[in-house]
């Protein structure tokens, strides 16, 4: 039986949540403004919807080449782990739910999520601005998950408390530091070399590579793990990679520190971003890349999506036949 809560949920289409969104943006901590964007794209409402509404759920996925985790309710506790709010996580979900089961308010979608966030913020006595973020990407999984199946999952915080204890100033600190390259790093003859760091809650997860090599070759030279047993799609190193042209949309990664230190969006790249359906904007420094395009002046920290596939072309058909 659907809740009024998630009936409210379902009044809004992906226009309105975007423009809350760009709302509660301005609200939200440094440290989470760009992991909450890049969640909104890694799990856009207009997907969730195609597949629901499919005859043949399966088959359409077949034809978008889907590849990896894409269904939101498989990954109800683990989809935000790199958001710095995913420290809160046990007691956003508490409080969304309970938010959820006594819903009868009127409120905007935005005026919601901070109102449930600045509760959440009392109790821990946190800065609201560090757990709205968690709490929009709660409503947005209750939307595409369902309350039944949120309230079901354990509510767990899954980062390492060595992790979960680093503070805000010390994470952005982090994404800022470039490598030092020396003592004789202002000759231009020095090769320099920079860290891309893909999970900022493992010290493992970091690779070199060279001034001004794109992300995708720089991670295929790291043979640390049996990169196919972590991920199927991962047929060398950490970012999956099928082709090297832009062509197949596999190797799209979120940027969460250091966009200012990738090389422009070339004409080929953001078409293609925009066909895949991953991104559509005119930036020239977007949050959503391509790891064979995107070529690193510095060092730079990212996510990897838990899937790709190509569904711009259809969500395009779809706008079209409305």
């Amino acid at each position: 039986m659907t809740t009024s809560f998630e009936a409210f949920l379902k009044q809004h289409d992906e226009e309105a949540w975007s423009a809350a969104l760009t709302t509660l943006l301005r609200s939200i901590h440094e440290v989470d403004r760009n992991a909450t964007q890049i969640w909104f794209s890694f799990y856009p409402l207009s997907l969730f919807q195609a597949l629901e509404q499919a005859e043949d759920p399966e088959t359409l996925s077949q034809r978008l080449l889907m590849q990896g985790n894409y269904r939101l309710k498989d990954q109800i506790d683990s989809s935000h782990t790199f958001l710095y709010g995913h420290r809160y996580w046990p007691e956003v979900k508490t409080a969304v739910q309970k938010h959820a089961r006594e819903f009868s308010g009127t409120a905007s979608l935005s005026d919601q999520v901070v109102s449930v966030a600045q509760q959440v913020a009392k109790q821990l006595k946190v800065d609201p601005s560090l757990v709205i973020g968690i709490t929009a990407v709660a409503f947005m999984t209750i939307r595409q998950a369902g309350l039944a199946a949120v309230e079901a999952a354990p509510g767990k915080m899954l980062i390492d408390k060595k992790y979960a204890r680093k503070s805000p100033a010390e994470v952005l600190r982090d994404r800022a530091v470039d490598d030092s390259q020396g003592f004789f790093s202002f000759l231009k003859t020095v090769d320099k070399k920079w860290t891309v760091t893909y999970d900022e809650n493992d010290d493992r997860a970091r690779y070199r590579m060279n001034h001004m090599q794109d992300l995708a070759w720089g991670a295929a030279d790291d043979r640390s793990r049996n990169w196919r047993e972590v991920d199927p799609r991962r047929i060398e190193g950490p970012i999956p990679v099928e082709c090297r042209s832009a062509s197949c949309g596999t190797c799209w990664v979120g940027v969460l520190g250091g966009a200012e230190k990738l090389t422009d969006v070339a004409a080929r790249e953001g078409k293609k971003i925009k066909e895949f359906g991953y991104v559509d904007t005119a930036e020239s420094k977007p949050l959503i890349r391509l790891a064979c395009q995107a070529q690193a002046l510095g060092a730079v920290s990212i996510v990897i999506p838990p899937w790709n596939g190509v569904f711009g072309k259809y969500l395009k058909r779809m706008k079209e036949d409305v």
